[in-house]
């Protein structure tokens, strides 16, 4: 039996040109598995089905060879698989035909070796090409990307309530800004930093004691960096700092929670994971796409979040509402 796959890379994009082109192909739509997520990882819902419905003596059809992966890692370990379970493949659109009758032919191994990376080429060239676009409408003055939910007048207000002491609560009350936006749009708290050529003895007098300072206790202490604010006026955005959970995904795909103050705060790529009733959620950062990675996502089920179809927190999660009430009862 032939069975079929399609994939785009965002939920944007059209799958009917390669769903035609398959049933034209014979196969049967009922056979074809679809998915709208990025080729660059095979954690997809569409291809884990295909994977588990194929059986020996199947072959699996795709428009083109990159449908199934764009890294030429991935790919060519998952044809090993496919020949391994005694499943073929054929491919209908790719300049160079692949024909898995004889997968010990050395023609059809190149083949399957160029059209991978030839995918893997132009996935690396289009990341090039969107990069410099944007570089290049950011010098020109140019906004890129969706359009913004948040106001001059509003962000301008947002900054002006933190400087004065105010809450991240206190702010999203007064602006109706959800703390995700104003985690996107607020600019980093600058912490005083000193220059190689600056004396530290000589970079300010010595402070007189405040008598407003909070007592010195290490509960208001940052796990990450151990600093500790020295004002009262500094201790209310400081906790509000460390009241965020941060989630580090290194390149293993290990994910590592932490708090972190103002002056220890990543400042690269930041991903928000909010929810989507109230807004509130954990800061991300070592991933390049914006949707949360699979390791996230077991984080949040961990924590009581419902993950699908949409991201809802524990406080507001239906179904654990519904477990906890007979309890109560």
């Amino acid at each position: 039996m032939e069975l079929g796959y399609a994939r785009v890379s965002t939920s944007k994009q059209d799958l009917t040109r390669q769903i035609d082109a398959l049933a034209k192909a014979g196969i049967d739509p009922a056979n074809i598995y679809v998915d709208k997520k990025s080729g660059t990882t095979t954690e997809r819902p569409g291809l884990q089905a295909l994977l588990e419905c194929a059986r020996g003596g199947d072959v699996i059809v795709v428009h083109t060879l990159d449908r199934l992966g764009r890294t030429v890692r991935d790919t060519l370990n998952l044809i090993h698989d496919l020949h391994q379970r005694d499943i073929g493949f054929r491919n209908l659109a790719d300049p160079v035909r692949i024909d898995s009758t004889n997968p010990d032919d050395p023609m059809g191994q190149l083949a399957v070796v160029l059209l991978a990376l030839f995918g893997q080429m132009e996935r690396t060239y289009a990341v090039e090409r969107a990069a410099h676009a944007r570089t290049v409408a950011t010098e020109k003055g140019r906004r890129t990307g969706r359009p913004s939910v948040v106001s001059d007048a509003q962000l301008a207000y947002a900054t002006q309530l933190r400087e004065g002491g105010a809450t991240i609560a206190e702010i999203t009350a007064k602006t109706g800004l959800t703390r995700s936006t104003l985690y996107r749009h607020l600019p980093p708290r600058q912490s005083e930093t000193l220059t190689a050529d600056t004396d530290p003895d000589e970079e300010k007098p010595s402070p007189s004691p405040d008598p407003a300072a909070p007592p010195p206790t290490t509960g208001s202490a940052c796990p990450t960096c151990g600093y500790q604010p020295t004002t009262r006026r500094e201790l209310v955005p400081h906790r509000a700092d460390l009241a965020t959970v941060w989630l580090h995904l290194d390149k293993r795909e290990h994910l590592h929670k932490a708090r972190h103050c103002a002056r220890c705060q990543p400042h690269g790529h930041v991903v928000v994971v909010s929810c989507s009733r109230c807004g509130d959620g954990p800061l991300l950062t070592g991933s390049s796409s914006d949707d949360p990675p699979r390791p996230v996502l077991a984080w949040l089920e961990r924590h009581e979040w419902t993950t699908t179809p949409e991201l809802v927190c524990g406080n507001h999660n239906t179904r654990r509402r519904l477990d906890i009430e007979p309890r109560k009862r």
